[in-house]
């Protein structure tokens, strides 16, 4: 049974979202008020800012007071005590001289932006997006204002409404102006889900300053989120080389892995850095996660057993991602003492899971059966276990053991589509053909729409010797004619259909049989089953060269399957094409014709189903 291994932990959108967010509030929300209230018109205003910056924060409050009292219009001296006041965490006489000025001043620019940089540096958004959004209004063509707005819409996560803003914003001709500009455009998109375009608008900010290391770091996280390796690497080796760093040198790790390069280098700079214990252990299982969602499994077990070293060889969850590790390398007997090592300290469902998966790969059915059956013991209400337990007994041909695990399971989880194909599948393994067809079809409605269930009703009664129930073909066709665009449905009712003709010798149904079976391949050009399906209808109604092209490219997508390169030897030889009917009349003697096709069910349920409810929860 495969397992799915944990994924990296790397620097991901949400991350690069909010930390770039972070620097460009603390930047914008310091800037933009020594914007408003720094225009100096008067020494007395200069002098109180110098006094503040020197740290005579009093002496510049009295001074600023002073002149107020003399000139209580004065804009500039009012927002730089209002900014003093800001910065010594004295919030409300700083909003009380912000709206002071407001008010004196009701239609300045400068008063509102300075308002609304205090309250989005005070966490307010709500608040500031108001005080922006009116400055907006009455200044329009104002673009700091907008841009400002748009900064606290992207902080609100309001990211559709911020990029409507931003786009509104031609980017600044000043080289830091113009960096914290794309990486809020970056921010945004990131926000939206556009990962291409968020890489595009940090290369834009790279562009501007291209020795900037910090710059090339968070330029690399966003190429790498869109999959653009080779440019990831072009920013982030060279960074690593210079200065090797976990920060970078994982991220180069990652990129390598991905675009399948050499990563060993990589990975031997990052074992060699020298760092604090604690950094040191961060970096191993960091490392080991990249290298386990690539299937580095080897390498990922020599990361774990050196994070293991130093966290003292017994942290319980480092011990099951080690077993994790070694059952994925194919270390079976070491997983399992990995895992002994850790009942030893305490048992969980978990750990009797993963034993279950290694004794099935080792070839022990009955220790397999028993380790799922602990994990449901000490873990009954969890689902997947009971799943596990069931596809364990099917893989082995225990159906009526299995099917007694899905019943009791479908008792305990009634709206669990998993445990109805498990059902459906253990009842068709047992001829309860029409209790089959109930299974799948209940597993379809709590599904919502085609998915597995519809591809395991079609697979076991297109196999069905009596041919495919009524109920199977009524509920697949509906879907099929009802949803025109649903590749699955249209396949499996074509693929129905045609056994249903066939195995009747009913030629009269063929033309809709091909009909659809045509738009099932448009749909889906590489389902085996829709190419297949229609070669073998167009075969059975002697349409000989049609039915040669399609089962080329059938045996193409099924190459073990006998049956295909039978029947294409049949029509090749029925075409006078001796030699290449010979070679695939060879072809079907070396096929698998004996494959038994419900262990090979069994099978793609434990892969595709199984995996998927462990997915989420795999590791802690």
């Amino acid at each position: 049974m495969n397992r799915v291994t944990a994924e990296p932990a790397k620097p991901t959108l949400p991350i690069l979202l909010l930390t770039t967010l972070a620097m460009l509030a603390a930047a914008i929300g310091a800037v933009l008020p020594r914007i408003a209230g720094e225009d100096v018109r008067t020494s007395v205003t200069e002098r109180a800012n110098q006094l503040a910056r020197a740290g005579h924060t009093e002496e510049a409050v009295r001074l600023l007071q002073t002149t107020l009292a003399a000139r209580p219009t004065d804009l500039d001296a009012r927002l730089a005590l209002a900014n003093i006041y800001a910065r010594n965490s004295k919030a409300d006489k700083a909003e009380q001289e912000f709206r002071e000025a407001l008010r004196l001043h009701p239609g300045s620019s400068s008063a509102e932006m300075a308002l609304g940089a205090f309250y989005a540096g005070a966490g307010s958004l709500g608040t500031a997006e108001q005080v922006l959004d009116d400055a907006v209004r009455r200044h329009p063509k104002l673009t700091e204002t907008r841009a400002q707005l748009a900064l606290v819409l992207a902080r609100e996560r309001k990211y559709a409404e911020a990029e409507a803003d931003i786009r509104l914003v031609p980017p600044p001709a000043d080289p830091n102006a113009r960096v914290r500009y794309f990486r809020l455009a970056a921010s945004i998109h990131s926000g939206l889900g556009d990962s291409h375009a968020a890489a595009r608008a940090m290369e834009e900010a790279l562009h501007v300053m291209p020795a900037d290391e910090e710059l090339q770091l968070v330029a690399s996280v966003a190429e790498a989120e869109a999959g653009e390796w080779q440019a990831c690497i072009r920013n982030v080796a060279p960074l690593f080389a210079r200065h090797p760093a976990p920060s970078s040198g994982l991220i180069l790790l990652r990129a390598q892995l991905a675009s399948h390069g050499d990563f060993i280098s990589t990975l031997q700079s990052l074992r060699a850095l020298n760092l604090p214990e604690d950094q040191t252990l961060e970096l191993r299982i960091r490392s080991a996660e990249i290298l386990a969602s690539a299937d580095k499994h080897g390498e990922a077990v020599e990361e774990l057993q050196e994070a293991l070293k130093i966290a003292g060889g017994r942290d319980q969850t480092l011990l099951y991602n080690l077993a994790v590790e070694q059952y994925g390398s194919g270390q079976f007997d070491k997983a399992l003492a990995t895992l002994a090592s850790l009942r030893a300290q305490e048992d969980s469902a978990e750990i009797e899971d993963l034993a279950g998966d290694i004794e099935e790969q080792r070839g022990d059915p009955s220790a397999a059966i028993h380790r799922h059956q602990n994990a449901i013991a000490l873990a009954p209400g969890e689902e997947r276990y009971r799943l596990s337990l069931g596809a364990e007994l099917l893989q082995y041909g225990n159906y009526e053991p299995a099917a007694s695990v899905f019943q009791q399971a479908a008792e305990l989880f009634p709206k669990s589509a998993r445990i109805y194909v498990g059902l459906g599948m253990a009842y068709y393994f047992m001829d309860k053909y029409d209790d089959s067809v109930a299974a799948f079809l209940r597993a379809d409605k709590l599904d919502g729409g085609p998915g597995r269930a519809t591809s395991y009703l079609g697979a076991t009664q297109v196999d069905n010797p009596a041919g495919p129930i009524p109920a199977a073909v009524d509920a697949v066709c509906g879907r099929a004619d009802s949803h025109p665009t649903e590749s699955a449905t249209a396949t499996w009712c074509g693929a129905l259909l045609f056994r249903k003709a066939y195995l009747a010798d009913d030629q009269s149904a063929a033309p809709d049989i091909i009909r659809r079976l045509h738009i099932a391949t448009r749909l889906a050009p590489g389902d085996p089953v829709a190419n297949c399906s229609l070669a073998h209808a167009l075969e059975w109604t002697e349409q000989l060269l049609e039915a040669r092209h399609w089962l080329e490219i059938c045996v193409r997508l099924r190459p073990d399957s006998a049956e295909d390169h039978y029947r294409l030897s049949h029509v090749y030889q029925r075409l006078g094409l001796a030699q290449a009917a010979a070679e695939q009349a060879d072809l079907t003697i070396k096929a698998n014709a004996e494959q038994d096709q419900h262990k090979a069910l069994a099978k793609k349920f434990a892969d595709e189903i199984l995996d998927q409810s462990k997915a989420n929860t795999e590791h802690k």
